[in-house]
């Protein structure tokens, strides 16, 4: 028994439809259902409706060629398998339309039942195909996400009430040295989660959108993000000229943090030197990565790019993961890294990424290591204790902040707790409406909640006049970018990682203006501004 396939033709000449029809009643095998349409309006329309299985499209349509009927097509339905007719090719023609999104491109003049099923059904396999691969995408994404947040949440409880007890006094020697090897086996595991959730991350992702990107800034953040492990081995930076190049800033820098972190840590008998170059080649921009350790074995350049590889013990930590992920990065930018053979000390690493233009930053008057600012100190000072809301669903981690940022660090403010986004919402509404009660200065939000997730409640608060003035700082397991990013332009002031110290506190009061820390007595109250 043939099977069934619905067909749309869309082109103006009723000869042509004829033909094709004609065509395809000749087909055995397969039992063509043909729906016409003599413009592209009445097909975009009728694809609308119908959702056929191919539709045969004319490239030559009155008043606009098929490659604007395409573009409609596929922004109504990206999934359409669309087949461009013509009458006169040409392979300049060809690739236009190809890159356009067609499945694929025949002349009227070459038609036959042979070739024009065999194209059909090619293009209805090659549809079926890139729907299961996007499928398997979203199922990667997915799992992404529970490795980034779920399987860290019961991990940072462990770790953090670990900890706790870890600082007890009362607790016998014998017992806080074993307490060391779960909190050590605990952070591996956690750099694990993180690493894996990454690597997959960019195995999901269709390709980063590239643009302008200064490596002279990414450099900048690099050094920022590395500040504590470059002060604690006293590492030198130091920088030749750095080119624009196209790419993704946020996934540069972490290609450009895994190489340097890495420098510092695998370089133990002498300080860390790490020089960072690059230069025009061709329309490629290499980058020159180049520490001063031990260096590596020349048959272990290529094995060290492999997910799980490393060359050394349990006693320095890694994952195995960091330069797999800069290879996956690499090529996500249409570019490549290697790591080249050195006749000296250290290893050399090369990063080919397509230049975005051949003007080279000058390098700093002086490459030392980046240093930070020195914490303001809190002072003595008057004002109302603040009304802080934490919506948190945990309630290990609503114990967490009450141990670790009250009790432990001494930081005093009135806590109020919402268990998800929908009873916090409630309680800013009944607040609002009250107008002897203090309103809430800060609302510490968590992202995964059941209801209304953290996202959720941005968003409403946002449209909300009378509530959209309340400073958010995000409270997440996740530092993952994107949440970051996401969380900053839904409106969030500030992005804390759980568990909360007085050090993200402190960050984070920096984008609220109305409130501050003060010291009074041995203690800090977080404080605001008297009305």
């Amino acid at each position: 028994m043939a099977e069934d396939c619905s067909i749309l033709i869309i082109d103006d000449n009723i000869d042509d439809r004829e033909v094709y029809r004609r065509i395809l009643s000749r087909v055995s095998s397969t039992a063509y259902s043909v729906l016409e349409a003599e413009t592209g309006e009445e097909g975009l329309a009728l694809n609308g409706r119908k959702r056929p299985n191919c539709i045969l499209l004319d490239y030559s349509l009155p008043g606009r060629n098929g490659l604007g009927v395409l573009a409609d097509i596929l922004e109504n339905d990206p999934a359409a398998n669309v087949i461009m007719l013509t009458g006169q090719g040409s392979e300049t023609v060809a690739v236009e339309v190809m890159k356009s999104g067609a499945r694929d491109y025949l002349t009227k003049d070459s038609l036959s039942p042979e070739t024009l099923h065999r194209c059909i059904q090619n293009a209805i396999m090659h549809g079926m195909l890139e729907a299961q691969l996007e499928q398997k995408r979203q199922s990667l994404e997915i799992f992404t996400r529970a490795m980034a947040h779920d399987l860290k949440e019961p991990l940072r409880t462990i770790k953090s009430f670990s900890r706790i007890l870890h600082g007890s006094p009362a607790l016998p020697a014998d017992d806080r040295e074993l307490l060391d090897y779960v909190l050590s086996a605990a952070d591996h595991m956690e750099d694990l989660i993180v690493k894996v959730s990454g690597f997959t991350r960019l195995e999901a992702s269709g390709g980063p959108e590239l643009t302008p990107v200064s490596l002279s800034a990414v450099l900048d953040q690099v050094e920022d993000n590395l500040r504590q492990q470059t002060e604690s081995r006293g590492a030198v930076i130091i920088r030749g000229a750095l080119p624009e190049v196209m790419g993704d800033a946020t996934l540069l820098t972490q290609l450009l943090q895994n190489l340097v972190s890495n420098a510092i840590r695998y370089c133990e008998q002498k300080i860390p030197e790490v020089t960072i170059s690059g230069e025009a080649h061709g329309d490629m921009c290499r980058l020159t990565v180049r520490d001063n350790g031990l260096g590596i074995d020349p048959q272990h350049r290529e094995l060290i790019f492999q997910p799980f590889k490393r060359l050394v013990g349990r006693g320095i930590e890694g994952t195995g993961l960091g330069l797999a992920i800069c290879r996956r990065i690499a090529q996500l930018h249409g570019g490549s890294i290697w790591c080249e053979a050195e006749t000296g000390p250290g290893a050399t690493f090369i990063l080919d990424v397509p230049l975005a233009e051949t003007r080279l930053e000058p390098p700093p008057a002086a490459a030392v290591a980046h240093s930070g600012k020195p914490a303001e100190q809190p002072g003595e000072g008057a004002g109302r204790l603040a009304e802080v809301l934490l919506v948190e669903d945990s309630p290990a981690d609503i114990q967490l902040l009450k141990i670790k940022l009250m009790r432990r660090e001494k930081v005093n403010f009135n806590l109020h707790v919402a268990t998800n986004g929908r009873e916090a919402m409630r309680l800013l509404e009944e607040r609002a409406g009250i107008a002897e009660v203090p309103q809430i200065d800060l609302m510490l939000l968590d992202i995964n909640m059941p209801i209304m997730d953290g996202f959720e409640v941005l968003r409403a608060l946002s449209a909300d006049i009378r509530l959209s003035q309340i400073p958010v700082c995000i409270l997440s397991t996740s530092s993952d970018e994107s949440d970051v990013r996401r969380a900053r332009k839904l409106g969030a002031r500030a992005y804390m990682v759980k568990p909360p110290t007085l050090q993200q506190l402190e960050e984070a009061l920096e984008y609220v203006d109305h409130l501050e820390l003060l010291q009074r007595g041995d203690s800090l109250a977080l404080c605001a501004e008297q009305n």
